[in-house]
């Protein structure tokens, strides 16, 4: 009898939560670099080599198993194929426009749970000989960083090194990896279970007492109170249709930024981000005249743990209020961040995950009633910040150019913005409910424009003074 491998509760709630409207699944879109010289197949006889690959591994190789909702687990599927699971598309213009709208459209559709639950696209036909891969795979089996770490295991550091098994083919791949740990016996096991039970209705306790509070007004909590942000576009229930675009920012000038004003590169990349979902709110008509909330996965992982399943606790913090000024947007975002840090560092992970098993479940009650357009909502938006390999890549002698990760919406939220760094880039993959949020591509290119002008106001002399005002005046010539 195969071993079963139980979902954790956080796991499983990516399956009962996932409706049609709702796919649970997360992705990457990588944009390789055609090898000079080659033959005009080579992404095709590629794509041909990898659907012959059927010698797949865990978690690639399992099923799941939902019959019992309340015990699911996955199984190994003896009948794997990977011809079921790799296409090949050839692109009609070769544009991002269409690129991105394939991309779109392949993300709408669930994943078959009747098999292992991850597709791959090989796309080609991309200017400048150029080629792209799409991967999906269901939350439920790994996060974002779990599968970068095993997609990147397949890659090859070197443009000379060829004959790498796919990705579902790595036998050492970090979720098969044994723990270092010792097996617990039964009566570590009852510890275990009573500590961290105890851990968790203190850190809960500490949590409740700072958020009521704030309700008061009697203190600043780190992390937002939830459900009080304002009702916009970037909230509510959602439809099948997704769009998908991109951003990117260049790692040197983030962390040359980064320096002079003593932040981290998440607070450089929120400030943009900030900056650019006001602009967007303003572009569809719908602009927020109050501050910005988000919704951020945090790693509860434990170094020495094994990789696979979900080890994230999510919560909600204010970024700044509306302003035009880049510095005071940055000073605010920067401050309300650290602060979430000591918070989340100094609470038990299992309080924090409780915390948004709570949070989150009760966002998606509302989501499924159908009301989450007319309650506050949990936040605006997920933003999510997954590390990525510092250096090139190759797959076959073709260079990774550019890394997008493409995720799911949360309940409520119809946007996601996940960061991922790679190779000297910082690459955004932004994500959203196209029904209700129209021209997505200009959030992309307000993300970059938010950075050129935080770059040129840190960098002025008088530290922006002279450009805010003239901005201001300009507005007001306007209106």
């Amino acid at each position: 009898m195969d071993k079963k491998r139980y979902l954790s509760v956080v796991d499983n709630g990516f399956i009962v939560t996932e409706t049609k409207n709702s796919p649970k699944h997360i992705a990457g879109l990588q944009i390789y670099q055609k090898p000079k010289g080659v033959a005009d197949n080579f992404v095709k006889s590629l794509a041909d080599t990898w659907s012959l690959e059927n010698d797949a591994c865990a978690p690639y190789n399992l099923k799941l198993n939902d019959q019992n909702p309340l015990s699911p687990y996955w199984t190994e599927y003896k009948d794997f194929k990977a011809s079921d699971h790799v296409e090949f598309i050839t692109l009609q213009e070769g544009s991002r426009e269409e690129l991105y709208n394939l991309i779109s459209g392949l993300h709408e559709a669930n994943l078959d749970r009747s098999k292992p639950m991850w597709r791959c696209f090989f796309i080609e036909g991309l200017s400048k000989d150029r080629f792209a891969i799409y991967f999906s795979f269901h939350h439920s089996v790994l996060d974002g960083i779990s599968a970068g770490k095993i997609m990147e295991r397949s890659l090859s550091s070197s443009a000379s090194e060829t004959g790498r098994p796919p990705f579902w083919a790595m036998k050492d791949n970090p979720y098969n990896k044994k723990s270092g740990r010792p097996k617990p016996t039964l009566m570590n096991k009852v510890l275990g279970a009573a500590t961290g039970n105890a851990k968790a209705v203190y850190g809960l306790s500490r949590i409740s007492t700072q958020l009521c509070l704030e309700a008061m007004g009697l203190t600043k909590n780190a992390i937002s109170l939830p459900f009080t942000s304002a009702i916009s576009p970037l909230t509510g229930s959602v439809t099948s249709k997704r769009s998908f675009t991109s951003a990117s920012l260049p790692l040197d000038r983030v962390n040359h930024l980064r320096k002079i004003t003593r932040n981290t590169l998440n607070h450089i990349a929120l400030t943009c981000l900030d900056g650019a979902l006001h602009r967007y709110l303003e572009h569809i008509g719908n602009p927020l005249d109050g501050t910005l909330t988000i919704t951020m996965p945090v790693s509860l992982r434990k170094e020495d743990a094994k990789v696979g399943g979900n080890h994230i606790g999510l919560v909600a913090t204010k970024l700044a209020p509306k302003t035009d000024d880049p510095i005071i947007r940055l000073r605010e975002i920067g401050v309300s961040l650290q602060a979430v840090r000591h918070q989340i560092d100094d609470s038990p992970a299992v309080s924090i995950q409780a915390y948004s098993l709570v949070t989150n479940g009760l966002a998606q009650l509302a989501d499924s009633a159908k009301v989450s357009g007319l309650v506050p909502p949990l936040s605006h938006t997920i933003v999510s910040n997954v590390p990525g390999p510092n250096k090139a890549l190759y797959l076959e002698g073709a260079e990774l150019l550019g890394w997008y990760p493409v995720s799911t919406l949360g309940p409520g939220h119809r946007l996601n913005v996940t960061m991922f760094s790679y190779n000297g880039k910082l690459d955004f993959g932004i994500i959203a409910a196209s029904d209700y949020l129209p021209d997505l591509n200009v959030l992309g290119h307000f993300i970059y424009e938010e950075f050129e002008e935080l770059e040129k106001v840190v960098m002025a002399p008088d530290m922006g003074t002279e450009i805010v005002a003239n901005k201001r005046k300009s507005a007001k010539k306007i209106t």
